[in-house]
């Protein structure tokens, strides 16, 4: 159970005599044990406290132990408890100094110590800008570690409720414990006090602007300010308001100088538009929208197709086809043969590894899987080193921020949840079928409706362990040839001294860890659910 608790103010004499004191005896503020009453008392300062109407709900306990790993700034994600466990708060008391000087002294030296350590060697400067408010010109929310604290709140507060439940507070307070700067540059514009300008001020940052630098969210209200001129912007409609700001988010958005995470900048120069063309249903389709330039598409600059040398036939004459139907430049890519490579027990570089995910049975009867390298290995690698020549990029140097690649990958919106974000930073990942909600039935029935009697082949190496038994009997009932390789590469998984050396376990193709010979199909119906566990965004799309 909680127990309230009156909150006080210094009076101004004790307030100056710790100012003072701070210059000759700064140990004091450093040591978390100091007991700022018996300070006061023992230098003769008795009535060193007056009441407010202000009433703490519940102790304050916000220290942090920075040595579990958390971030230093996280410590500014207690604020929202801070905030809210004080009750009959008026805007007027939350510019009293003398109150946020009690409040840092009594209730958040642990705190103050824990969150702002000692940065070079002015410790009175320190002292003052942590627990006193050294600079009034920096207004209210520059005062010290405990108004600091609560006007993050109170800020996070406001914008929510002007948001209309576009987001909630605890997602602003987490935004500004992250970006300290961009929380100054908001709090210290003075029209950012209207809610619904502050609202969409920070729906901005949260939604549109996301990796802009500090110099960006400057710059952002300057455009906006710009604009308004003579008109408050507080008169401005939201919906013309938002608009504005949405602009100005896409132009600041499009300066390199402005953005901190290069995956983030907007029609950079420098970037080319790439499509990962698997050959199969989805890239095909999306290949020839952009072609065609519907639904909104560009054509792409080039499309790379990364070949392991062992589709099925089927995939190459469907590749011969489109490659006539496209008028940008379609690039094949390879890096050897996998199939080859796994007769010999090899990656691609010539070391003694397969990098595809066989199903093993160890030698004390564990079952087991590889693990999955071969789309690293024969496709995002390959790749990736091709557009840096490409780019004329030197490697392991970093590249230019108006340099860069959008990857184009063809998944549909049944399987969103294969998106992911590049791990390079020159290149952004971008998924225009996703974007547009196009199913994979939608996109077969628009193939189908302007491609009458042509068959969309599905992309996958003729071997890969990740095929459903749906798709193992369609390739032994209508591809025998393929199906026959395949047969015999799960063999030599076990028999081949070099193939079995490099997995040293029994290794199968099929998810049964039975020779796929004698895997029966016969019970199977259907050709569904050829998708699932296939390579990440880059096979059979």
């Amino acid at each position: 159970m909680t127990t309230s608790q009156p909150v006080y103010r210094l009076t101004q004499a004790a307030y100056d005599f710790l100012r003072e004191l701070a210059e000759s005896e700064p140990a004091l503020w450093f040591d978390p044990e100091t007991d700022f009453h018996n300070v006061l008392i023992s230098r003769g300062i008795d009535a060193y406290l007056e009441p407010t109407t202000v009433v703490l709900e519940e102790p304050i306990d916000y220290r942090v132990n920075l040595q579990g790993g958390r971030r230093p700034n996280q410590a500014d994600e207690c604020s929202l408890r801070f905030y809210r466990s004080l009750t009959g708060m008026s805007l007027s008391q939350a510019t009293d100094h003398l109150m946020w000087s009690w409040f840092a002294h009594f209730q958040l030296h642990r705190y103050c110590i824990d969150r702002w350590p000692l940065r070079g060697d002015d410790q009175t400067r320190h002292i003052r800008q942590h627990y006193f408010l050294s600079d009034h010109s920096l207004g209210m929310f520059q005062m010290n570690v405990a108004s600091r604290t609560w006007w993050l709140a109170h800020v996070a507060v406001k914008a929510s409720e002007g948001s209309r439940g576009a987001y909630d507070p605890e997602e602003v307070v987490r935004y500004f414990a992250d970006h300290a700067q961009h929380y100054h540059t908001v709090v210290m514009r003075e029209s950012l006090r209207n809610p619904v300008v502050l609202s969409e001020f920070v729906r901005a940052l949260l939604r549109g602007a996301e990796g802009v630098n500090n110099e960006g969210v400057k710059a952002l209200w300057r455009k906006i300010n710009l604009y308004g001129g003579g008109i408050l912007l507080e008169a401005i409609p939201r919906t013309r308001l938002r608009e504005i700001i949405d602009g100005y988010v896409h132009e600041v958005m499009s300066v390199p100088e402005y953005v901190a995470d290069r995956r983030k900048l907007r029609n950079p120069s420098g970037v080319i538009k790439v499509l990962s063309l698997g050959a199969g249903v989805q890239s095909t389709v999306l290949a020839l929208m952009a072609e065609q330039e519907e639904y909104g598409l560009e054509k792409p600059d080039i499309a790379i197709f990364a070949d392991t040398g062992w589709e099925p036939p089927v995939v190459y004459q469907h590749l011969d086809w489109l490659e006539k139907q496209l008028s940008f430049n379609v690039v094949r890519l390879s890096v050897g043969n996998i199939r080859d490579n796994i007769m010999e027990g090899v990656a691609p570089d010539g070391h003694k590894f397969l990098g595809i995910p066989v199903f093993t049975i160890n030698s004390d009867g564990s079952k087991g899987r590889l693990i999955r390298q071969c789309t690293s290995n024969y496709k995002v690698e390959p790749i990736q080193a091709y557009l840096r020549d490409y780019l004329g990029l030197q490697r392991g140097r970093r590249a230019p921020k108006e340099v860069g690649v959008e990857m184009w990958l063809g998944i549909s919106i049944d399987e969103a949840m294969r998106q992911t974000d590049s791990k390079q930073e020159w290149v952004q990942n971008r998924y225009p079928l996703v974007e547009r909600e196009f199913s994979r039935a939608q996109l077969i029935r628009w193939f189908e409706e302007r491609y009458p009697g042509r068959e969309l082949p599905r992309s996958a190496c003729i071997g890969c362990p990740f095929r459903s038994d749906a798709s193992w009997k369609d390739m032994k009932e209508n591809d025998p040839e393929s199906f026959a390789e395949a047969v015999h590469i799960d063999w030599v998984l076990r028999n081949s001294p070099r193939t079995r050396g490099a997995v040293q376990a029994e290794a199968y193709l099929h998810r049964s860890r039975e020779p796929l010979q004698q895997v029966d199909f016969s019970e199977v119906t259907g050709y569904a659910e050829l998708m699932g566990d296939e390579c990440e965004g880059l096979c059979g799309i």
